[in-house]
C-alpha cells in the first residue's frame, strides 16, 4: 500500500481515554521513522487538547532512549526527534517512556485501521466501539 498508520491514544491520570487519533501517512524507510512520527504526533495531539503535564510511552527502545537523551543524530528521523523535543517545551512537565508493545495495543490497533481510511479520524472524549475491550485490558 505504500503507507503506514499512526494511532494515538490520550489518557488522564486515571487511565480515562480522552482522545485518541488514527492517521495514515506514506511509508517512510525505516519502521523506527514511524515509530518518530508516531510520537511527533502524540505530542502535537496532546498540545491540541491544551494537555499541561504529559507522559509519552512508545514500543520503540531507539526513538525513545533518544528522546530522553535528547539526542537528534540519527540522518533519518532526527529532524522528527528534534521537532518533538521542541514542541514538548510547550508542557509544564513532560517524559518520554519506553513500553512494550503489550503496553501499546490500543495506539498499535489504532494504526492499523488508519490503513482502510485516507483521513485523519479523530475521537475526543470517546473511542471507536472496537476498541473498548483493548482500552479495558490495556496494561497502564
Amino acid at each position: 500500500m505504500g503507507a503506514a498508520g499512526l494511532g494515538v491514544v490520550i489518557r488522564d491520570a486515571e487511565g480515562i481515554v480522552i482522545g485518541a487519533l488514527s492517521e495514515r501517512i506514506p511509508l517512510p524507510l525505516a519502521v523506527a521513522t514511524v515509530e518518530a512520527l508516531a510520537c511527533r504526533r502524540a505530542v502535537l495531539f496532546a498540545l491540541e487538547l491544551s494537555i499541561f503535564d504529559a507522559s509519552f510511552e512508545g514500543d520503540s527502545l531507539i526513538v525513545t532512549t533518544a528522546l530522553c537523551g535528547g539526542d537528534t543524530n540519527h540522518p533519518e528521523f532526527g529532524l522528527v526527534l528534534s521537532d518533538s523535543l521542541l514542541l514538548a517545551r510547550s508542557f509544564r512537565s513532560c517524559n518520554f517512556v519506553h513500553v512494550k508493545r503489550l503496553g501499546n495495543l490500543v495506539a498499535h490497533y489504532l494504526a492499523r485501521m488508519s490503513k482502510s481510511s485516507n483521513e485523519l479520524q479523530v475521537w475526543i472524549e470517546s473511542i471507536p466501539s472496537e476498541i473498548a475491550p483493548l482500552v479495558s485490558n490495556d496494561i497502564l
